[in-house]
């Protein structure tokens, strides 16, 4: 009956003897090893004692199968070994275009902080059902629906590449109950605390801790964003991502009934991240729905009028940068400052700079003006329902979203 082959990527016994016909001191090492391509070749490594020429032929198999590449994965590999092959794969999708930077980005730091150091060691034939149930059960003390949400879809990529390398029969995820997460109604500002939020920015208090952080707020720019933000919808990144040729305050020509008449205008056209170890980068809209003009209503033309303008590629909110020029906002930062202003204005819920685009979708919505499509264009979603997703074309403008929130303005 014939030997049955190696596995690929697995070597046979090892020999090692002392070279025929040398002096004493020479020995070489050698066995079967079976490539990739599937063919079993023999190889050999020589060294001055057996100890030397056993290290030199273990270093070369170590060679033969150190990329994890074109190296099948086993059920007796670890965990951490699949995450390595799904890295790759990962790096290419990013490379591609296929994943947002900043997606690849909180997935490492999630599989490098939360994953590994729990399961990382598991070998793939342990990853059961029962163990991975157990594990998402333990986060639960510590991590929100959300968190935990972001692990079990990395945790099930990377189950993927080892069900594809057969190292494991079915991915276990798949059979996990759903992370559920409470509902929870949206929360926008009022006119009544928008109004108590700015004017407090815009204030000078008598209280002297107070008012320091009130000139803080203002030396940060946070009554501008913030006004800039409610007036048009945007996410932070997209705030800090327009630069002044981004803006158009004589406007675009628009027909009103018989008429013609300029409305205000932003393109939306980038978003600030960080990448990283590359720091704060501008880069295309989270979605192609990203990329839109929005009409500007007059109460931000205004604030717009009355800041300094750099330059056309200069940021409408500018950060000073080390070497003394003018570079982006960092939007994590802006998130903290957004934070400590609302604490120190009295307001006990949390506000983000999420609420304020809520704000503004609230405001368009409660008009009654404006379709679902014309919300969906002025904020920039990818969906607001199968039929406007599917069968109405987007990127109009809609002049209607700056009036409404001109009068939103006025009633605050």
């Amino acid at each position: 009956m014939a030997r049955p082959p190696l596995p690929m990527g697995t070597h046979g016994g090892i020999w090692i003897k002392q070279r025929a016909g040398s002096r004493a001191g020479s020995y070489v090492a050698r066995c079967r090893f079976r490539d990739f391509d599937g063919v079993t070749r023999w190889i050999e490594r020589a060294g001055s004692t057996k100890a030397a020429a056993s290290r030199a032929i273990q270093d070369e198999i170590r060679t033969r199968t150190r990329s994890v590449a074109v190296a099948p994965l086993r059920p007796e590999h670890t965990f951490e070994r699949a995450a390595e092959l799904w890295l790759v794969k990962l790096d290419a999708q990013v490379a591609d275009g296929a994943r947002a930077v900043t997606t690849a980005d909180l997935y490492r730091q999630r599989l490098r902080s939360v994953i590994l150091p729990a399961i990382g060691q598991w070998r793939l034939y342990e990853c059961t059902v029962s163990r991975f149930d157990g594990f998402f059960a333990s986060l639960s003390p510590r991590h929100s629906a959300e968190s935990r949400k972001t692990v079990r879809t990395i945790v099930s990529l990377i189950l993927r590449v080892a069900a594809q390398h057969e190292a494991i029969p079915d991915n276990p995820v798949r059979h996990l109950d759903p992370i559920e997460k409470g509902s929870r109604k949206p929360r926008a500002l009022t006119g009544t605390e928008r109004r108590r939020f700015l004017d407090w920015m815009a204030g000078a208090s008598e209280n002297v801790e107070e008012a320091r952080e009130q000139k803080k707020a203002r030396r940060r720019d946070l009554p501008e964003i913030v006004t800039f933000m409610i007036g048009t919808g945007v996410r932070i990144g997209e705030a800090l991502g327009v630069r002044w040729c981004d803006v158009d305050l004589e406007g675009v020509p628009v027909v009103d009934g018989d008429a013609m008449r300029a409305v205000p205008i932003v393109a939306i056209t980038g978003n600030i991240v960080r990448h990283r170890g590359k720091g704060l980068q501008r880069h295309d809209g989270k979605t192609e729905t990203s990329l839109r003009i929005v009409p500007l209503p007059q109460f931000v033309v205004t604030m717009l009028r009355n800041r300094e303008n750099h330059g056309p590629e200069v940021p409408v909110f500018p950060a000073a940068s080390v070497d003394g020029g003018l570079g982006w906002k960092d939007p994590n930062n802006m998130a903290t400052y957004i934070r400590d202003a609302r604490k120190s204005a009295g307001m006990d819920w949390p506000v983000t700079s999420h609420t304020f685009r809520k704000t503004a979708a609230t405001i368009w919505h409660d008009s009654g003006i404006l379709t679902d499509r014309q919300k969906a264009d002025l904020t920039g979603h990818a969906k607001i329902s199968t039929l406007t997703d599917i069968y109405v074309a987007r990127g109009e403008l809609h002049p209607a979203g700056a009036a409404v929130m001109d009068a939103a303005w006025a009633d605050s």
